[in-house]
Order: structure tokens, then sequence, then C-alpha cells
């Protein structure tokens, strides 16, 4: 199972290496001696914890810390991610039962107070044997705004590390740059157990969750420059923006970098084309939740860019009436509160398999019908617009005079005939009559996992100015 397994490794990467850093936070570091040795000590603190346990830090370090205590001693653990709104927040720790928390909470309930890995004496005996049994609840948003609970066991974990280890070829000497928040299922499996696995270094960056949202993004390109990463994840936001600085700077990117897997929503081929021309080794992919969040990758060996590349060792899929059906261990144990999942899992994406390889069409419930008759999957538009590293997300929608428009998602000032040209090679049909404004720092519209929460594209409708695009062609060509 995964916790034996990637335990058993980082105890080894202990006694073999003990000096070498396994996380690092700015000025902080955690050696492999020391962060066994912090497991060793956290098992008193644990004791008498809770079943369920809550992560509530803005800390990426303090996170997963917290989470690699809390799954070897066999914990249902519960990350809050520090981006969802109090409601949220409020809503996750009633619907998980959390009982206690590491960090800060909402909630009355007691705090647990891990040792720090700094000062634990050095194991000079047995190591602690992990404790099997431990789970995970992921609330991921969706596209209700309202947060659902997936439940994630062993067996998903592991199911997912071997087939991503099988897919990235983690190696000792890699340090994988942490840019995703702790919070994110993905960023767990990828970015802090599989490199732990293969004995590397994770080097986190705080700052690039409020780059996300339009902060600065010199402390990311900073780090990034010193820590010559080998290895990160992306979404299409933070590669827009990485590329922008890139451009502004006149440099290429870390020459160690071999591999920059993105995801979370649909990647421009024109956003990709520009990263790879300054250096960045992009390879899409694409997963849920529901799905332990990685269900195909494309790979640096065989690469198929236009396509989410090879499904993964282990998992099934199959193609039943254009959606995107999943079996196989990865599938969630199901939804908290909900009867259990048993077999497939109808993902609600459209796609398709073309020479073993899977491409993405989009959202089956996101599918907009035009008064034409004509299909358009948002996706595909709103990837145009996404591009622009000052347009992080966007939202298509069919207003109430069944005309398309676009909601942007600015970090800067952005015109519209900049919108008209981003989206020139779109035919007529697909093209937007109008696009809204709204600020990036409007809590709740971006989600860091990529995309815009689509239950306020309504609201945002009626409440924003709006600005007509192609004035020659208000009248669409059917």
């Amino acid at each position: 199972m995964m916790t034996n397994r990637v335990f058993r490794a980082l105890a080894l990467h202990a006694l073999q290496t003990p000096l070498k850093v396994a996380l690092r936070c700015g000025a902080r570091s955690i050696s492999y001696g020391a962060l066994a040795a912090f497991l060793a000590e956290s098992a008193e603190a644990l004791a008498d914890s809770p079943r369920v346990v809550g992560i509530s830090t803005s800390d990426p370090l303090e996170a997963a810390l917290a989470d690699l205590a809390l799954t070897f001693y066999g914990h249902v653990v519960v990350h809050v991610p520090p981006f969802f709104s109090p409601t949220q927040r409020a809503h996750i720790a009633e619907a998980a039962c959390i009982e206690s928390f590491i960090g800060t909470s909402d909630a009355s309930v007691a705090t647990e107070i891990l040792p720090r890995p700094e000062d634990c004496p050095p194991l000079d005996g047995p190591r602690n044997l992990p404790v099997s049994g431990s789970r995970r609840i992921i609330f991921t948003s969706g596209s209700s705004g309202t947060p659902k609970g997936v439940l994630i066991g062993e067996r998903q974990m592991a199911a997912a590390i071997a087939g991503l280890e099988k897919a990235i070829l983690p190696r000792s000497r890699d340090t994988h740059l942490s840019l995703l928040p702790v919070a994110q299922l993905l960023e767990q499996i990828a970015g802090i157990y599989l490199p732990l696995l293969a004995g590397a270094e994770v080097c986190f960056c705080p700052e690039a969750l409020t780059a996300l949202f339009g902060g600065p993004m010199g402390p990311v390109m900073a780090i990034m420059e010193a820590a010559q990463p080998t290895t990160t994840i992306l979404v299409p936001a933070l590669l827009a923006r990485i590329v922008s600085e890139l451009k502004a700077m006149k440099c290429n990117a870390p020459e160690n970098l071999r591999l920059v897997a993105v995801g979370g929503a649909k990647t421009s081929p024109a956003l990709l084309a520009d990263a790879k021309a300054h250096g960045l080794p992009v390879y899409e992919g694409y997963g849920l939740s529901e799905c332990c969040s990685v269900v195909s990758m494309d790979r640096p060996s065989n690469p198929q860019p236009g396509t989410v590349g090879e499904i993964l060792d282990g998992v099934r899929v199959r193609i039943d009436n254009g959606e995107i059906v999943v079996a196989g261990p990865t599938v969630m144990e199901g939804y908290i509160g909900q009867a259990p999942v048993t077999g497939e899992w109808h993902t609600g994406d459209l796609g398709r398999i073309e020479n073993g390889r899977l491409i993405v069409e989009g959202r089956k419930d996101w599918l907009i019908v035009t008064p034409q008759g004509r299909n358009i999957n948002p996706e595909w538009v709103e990837s145009c617009l996404c591009a622009d590293p000052d347009i992080p997300a966007a939202g298509l929608l069919l207003a109430e005079d069944d005309k398309l428009e676009i909601i942007a998602v600015i970090t800067a000032s952005v015109e519209p005939n900049r919108i008209e040209h981003l989206m020139d090679d779109l035919p007529q049909y697909a093209r937007p009559a109008r696009v809204r404004f709204a600020p990036a720092s409007q809590q709740g519209l971006l989600k860091p996992g990529g995309g815009i929460d689509r239950s306020q594209l309504g609201h945002l409708s009626t409440v924003l100015p709006s600005h007509s695009l192609y004035n020659e062609q208000k009248e669409r060509v059917a």
C-alpha cells in the first residue's frame, strides 16, 4: 500500500542520505534525517488526537509536514484550502466531521501541535512503522460553488503514485518546485509523495498562490531561478504568467527543467507553443479528484501535442456516447455522506481516444447549444483568452437574449479590442457578441485548480457592464 511504500522509502533515504534536503521553503530546510525523526516524534503528539484532523495553514511546508504525519499514523486528513471562503471552510468542517485542526481554524475545536523537525533528536533506534488505513477527504468546489468531499483511501493513492511514477520517472537528483497549493490532491501526490519516494527535494513557493490571483510574479521567478528545479506542476493561468515574465526578462526557463506538467483547465495551443519556445518543457495531463487527480498524461518519452497523453498504468478508460468513463483502482471510495462508488466513474467530461491517447473536449454539462443549432464547448473559446497573462480565467455563457458573451477575469486593464484579437482564429459562430470584465481579486471567482467558478456567471452577466465585440458582425452567421 501507499503508506508502506512511501514511508519505507523515506526511512531508507534517512539512513543513506540523512543530510540531504527533503523539504525546503525559503531559508528553512528539512533533511531526510530530520523528517524521519519528526515522524517518530509526532507519535506522541498525535497519540490522543481524533481520527479526523483538518489542516488549515497558508504555509505550504507546514501543511506538507502535517499531511505526512497524519498519513503516517493512519488518520483521515482533511485540507481546508486557504483560498476557500469562510462559509466554504465552515461547510468543510461540518461535512467532514473534523474534530481537531493543525494550524488555525474558524471553528471552536481542538488544535494539534506537532513538533518542529529542527528540534527533534536524531533517531538512534528502530523507526516507527506506518499505520495503515489512512484516508483523505478532498473538497472540490466543482461548478456549483458548494464544496463536495471526495473520499480517497490508500488504494487510490497507491495506484496514482505507481502510475505517475512510470509517467514522470522521478529521480533522486530531482528538485520539484511546488507552486500549487498543498490542499490540492495533485500537489499532494505528485508534488510531495512522489518526490519523497524517489529521494528528491521539494521546494515550496508560498508566493505562487498570490501570483495566481494577480499578485507580483517577481518572488515566483526569483525562487524558480534560485531553486533550478527539474519538475513542476502548473495550471494554465500560472503558465501564462511565467511565460509573460520570461518574455519581459528576455530569457528562457532554467535549463534544468525536464518536465512541466500543466492541467486543471484547457490550455490554448498558442500558450503551449509559446511556453516551449521559452524553454518550458510542457506536457498536458487530465484528471479529476474523483479519480485520484490524474487519469492521463503526455509523456516526455513519447509526446503527442494536442492530447492529454496516454492513460496511466492501471487505469482503464472508455468512451460512452462521447463521455469519458474511468475504471480501476484510482476511482474514489465515494463522496462523503453518499453511497460508496463501485465500478466505473462517469466523469461528465467529453472526449475521444486516438492512437492510444486521450483528447478532452470539455464538460458535458457545460456544452452550449446556440439558437442556430451550433454546439460550442466553452473551454475551447475560453482558452483563447487565457493565453493572455492578464486573463487567468474566462467563462462563456449564452445570455438571456440568446447571444454569446464572455466574462473575462483580469489582473490588469484589458481593452475589448484585445479580446477580439485573442479570438481571431475562432469561427464566427463561436465568437461572443460582448465581453464583461471581472477582477481576479474577487473572492471565490478564480479556482486555483484552474478555471472560473461557473456558478457565478449568471449573476455577473447581470451586474457587470458589457462591451460590444465585432461591432460589424453583430448579426451572427449561422
